[in-house]
């Protein structure tokens, strides 16, 4: 406690001196070695704490990115304003504002007290993601999926994000389509990339550069130009993904017989259409929804359907 008190006097994590004013339990909490230079120190620090503050609830997430200046509206005043800017946005005085700093910091000092996560190693790395929600609609003629994500920079100046889509083709049946993509809000797409008669790549362009561990939020429609499409619905993640969220609409008047959860499973286990046992029950509206936490990278998360009630 005293050493993150001592992290948000005077600019908080924006301060020329932060290397200096690191102490040894966060150092050995964000895996600072002794021979890291200023740059890298900030770098591990700005993230770790990053990190842990996504796991507060709401109320206390503002209050400790407000204190430690990590968060864009607060960032780079000292320590009276930016609780003067914390306690208008709570709507309370400033002693309040203090009150739930403090409690924030307590409760980053019991998330520090647990190991790391491993570091995200794709070579596209620069950021993760802290939530995605995605919406697939098949009850019209034209299937879309539309996503949400909220995304954190892991490094200064991120003002690109390479975005990936999947629609398997059909052997013999799909054609090479593009696959479209339209973004709703938080960017525009400066390039599209179709990488294979299944993958296809966009790149988005930001509203303005992201600094180190700040968030941004985005929404994008993606619409599968396919005669049919494959009875699943997945996210693979090649980057880190802490939380995602499906829903997924059928049609009401002839939904699937069967669906079920997949839960971290290979590619191939997808592919031969193998029910999980995990069912899941499409409601009165032709809906299903699901949620997964801390997924691994390269397995698969989502739901798969069969119509066929006696096979797979």
């Amino acid at each position: 406690m005293r050493e993150l008190n001592e992290l948000r006097r005077g600019r908080g994590l924006d301060a020329a001196d932060l290397h200096q004013r690191i102490g040894p339990c966060l150092r050995a909490a964000c895996e600072i070695a002794d021979d890291d230079p200023p740059a890298a120190a900030r770098h591990k620090v700005v993230l770790r704490l990053t990190e842990l503050c996504g796991r507060l609830p709401a109320d206390l997430r503002l209050a400790a990115l407000a204190a430690l200046g990590l968060h864009e509206e607060a960032a780079g005043e000292f320590l009276d304003r930016r609780i003067s800017w914390l306690a208008s946005v709570l709507d309370r005085d400033p002693r309040t504002a203090r009150r739930r700093i403090d409690l924030a910091f307590r409760r980053l000092d019991e998330l520090l007290g647990a190991p790391a996560r491993e570091r995200d190693l794709h070579p596209l790395a620069g950021w993760y993601v802290e939530s995605m929600k995605a919406v697939l609609r098949l009850d019209r003629d034209a299937p879309d999926v539309q996503e949400e994500r909220r995304i954190v920079a892991e490094v200064d100046e991120l003002d690109e994000l390479v975005l990936s889509f999947s629609v398997p083709a059909v052997p013999g049946l799909d054609p090479v389509p593009a696959i479209a993509a339209d973004v709703l809000f938080g960017g525009e797409i400066v390039e599209a990339r179709q990488v294979s008669a299944s993958h296809a790549q966009f790149v988005m362009r930001l509203p303005s550069p992201l600094r180190l561990g700040q968030r941004h939020e985005y929404g994008i429609r993606f619409a599968p130009q396919r005669s049919s499409l494959r009875p699943y619905y997945v996210m693979t993640p090649l980057r880190r993904c802490e939380k995602f969220s499906v829903r997924v609409r059928f049609d009401r008047d002839a939904p699937p017989s069967r669906v079920w959860r997949l839960n971290g499973v290979p590619g191939r286990v997808i592919d031969d259409g193998t029910d999980s046992g995990d069912a899941l029950t499409v409601n009165s509206l032709g809906e299903v929804g699901l949620e997964f936490h801390d997924l691994h990278q390269g397995l698969s998360y989502g739901l798969q359907w069969s119509s066929d009630p006696g096979g797979d």
